[in-house]
Parts: structure tokens; sequence; C-alpha cells
């Protein structure tokens, strides 16, 4: 089987946005980078989001039966995309860090580089193997812009972005390009030479996750 053939499968690329479900952790919300929405039905309006079981944002979800959905444009920056997708809520505030809005239930979405947001409660949700299914009814949608919206595709061919391990679609990459160094943490590959790469200033970081210079690895 060319497990390749998965790639040419269109989908967008989004955060979900939720309220946290365990008072020890240190935030208040939680959210995760997904490319796996899909409307479902027109009346009621309804969506699906696959999120795995790994993320916490999944159990605060299970917990809540609320989450958004904020549909990337591609004037997203780049670092927002490695907040959301390699580090986990119950260690960092990520709304914190961008500008973001609440949800008449209370719960954030991005209001900087997307197109726009949902507002969604969950009626049912299906175990998937390592995810879980959540439809969700909307409720709330609001048009923030009309930049265009972000794909997979995009994210990959432009951004030069890889799938989190936790993403529905993540495939072990084995293929080596002209980059010479790879992020550790999530796989950006900086597109330069070894010397320009060598050359870098030590406060270096990656575009994507925004780690030092030092966690980058040498391509073979």
């Amino acid at each position: 089987m060319d497990i390749t053939t998965l790639f040419k499968l269109s989908s967008g690329l989004y955060i979900i946005g939720a309220k946290g479900n365990d008072k020890n952790t240190r935030t208040e919300f939680s959210g995760c980078v997904v490319n796996t929405v899909l409307q479902s039905t027109a009346k009621p309006v309804t969506i699906t989001a696959c999120i795995n079981k790994d993320n916490y944002t999944n159990a605060c979800i299970k917990k809540t039966k609320e989450f958004t959905v904020s549909i990337l444009s591609e004037k997203l920056k780049e670092s927002i995309i490695g907040v959301f997708g390699f580090h986990s809520s119950k260690d960092r505030d990520k709304f914190s860090e961008v500008p973001c809005g609440l949800s008449p239930s209370g719960i954030p979405y991005l209001k900087e580089g997307v197109t726009g947001f949902m507002q969604c409660k969950v009626i049912d949700f299906i175990d998937n193997y390592t995810h879980t299914i959540f439809v969700g009814e909307v409720q709330q949608a609001e048009n923030l812009s009309n930049e265009p919206p972000m794909t997979y595709e995009y994210y990959h061919k432009v951004i030069k972005g890889k799938s989190p391990k936790n993403a529905p679609t993540y495939i072990e990459e084995t293929k080596q390009g002209a980059a010479q160094y790879k992020c550790s943490i999530c796989g950006y590959e900086y597109p330069g030479s070894r010397e320009m790469f060598e050359k870098l200033p030590e406060d270096f970081t990656c575009p994507i996750c925004g780690v030092a210079k030092s966690l980058f690895e040498a391509l073979k």
C-alpha cells in the first residue's frame, strides 16, 4: 500500500479550543492543531473533528462537551502552529500567547491569522483507534477575515511544516531532501546549507516551534 496517496486528500488546518478540565494544571484553557474538521450535515449544522486521545484537549472536550474551531488562514504566523501543535496545554497557557477572544460559552478562539471561528456543542463521539471523532452541533459561527484559508498542502509546501506525532495524518518521514539540519522537536528542516546553518547566531530559534538552535540535528 502506498501510504503517500493519503497526502492527496484535501483538508484545511484548524486550532481547536476548549476549557480546561483539571484544576491541578496551570492553564484555564486547552488547544491543539488539527487538520480533520469536516461539515457533516446542514440542518442542523454539524461538524466532525478528529483528535488524538493523547492530546489534553481531547479529555477537556469529553468533560465539558464544548469546543471552538478557529479556521486558520495563510497569514497565520508560523510560530503559532508550533505553540499549538508541539506543546501540551497541561504545561503551557497557549491562548495567553496569541490575540484571542471568547465565544458565548467562554471558550477561546484566535482573532488574528484566521478566517473565522465556530463554537460547537458535542452531541456524540466515536472511538476511532488512537483518536476520538467528536460530532459537534454548531451554535455560533463568525467570519473574521477574507484571507485564503490555510490548506494542509499549503502548510507542507509553503511553510514547510511537519505533522505533529499526535495528528491523524502523521506519517514518519524517511526521505531526506536538500536540507542539512532538522528541528528535533517539530521536524522543520532548515532550507539552507550546512555552512549557512552553522553560521547562524546562537540565539536562532525554530520558526515553527521556537526551540533553540542546539535542538536541531544534522541530517545524514
